[in-house]
């Protein structure tokens, strides 16, 4: 219901139905979460060329020590580094960086 909502203010509040387990629920859900993921995939091969990122996952410590060092030589986070994820707001938090 929160993402429903938070969705909705981004749409000029126009009704949400938002649902745990869509992709299984809702064929064409499932297939716009198979298309995400193979798109996402293609970036990360794309940022690979140029980053050692590890899977561009925030739980794989490969990319947050990606992203700590980049942070430590530029200081700035990558452009495709989301600010909102968990470990990037630790790093930040506790001036790890």
């Amino acid at each position: 219901k929160r993402f429903g909502k938070e969705i909705a203010k981004l749409s000029n509040n126009k009704k949400i139905r938002s649902y745990h387990h869509a992709d299984s629920r809702f064929v064409v859900v499932s297939a716009a979460s198979i298309i995400a993921k193979v798109t996402r995939d293609r970036a990360i091969s794309k940022l690979r060329k140029n980053y050692d990122l590890g899977s561009g996952y925030p739980s794989d410590s490969k990319t947050i020590d990606f992203v700590t060092s980049y942070y430590r030589i530029n200081q700035i986070l990558p452009v495709f580094v989301r600010k909102s994820w968990k470990p990037t707001q630790k790093i930040l938090n506790k001036k790890l960086l």
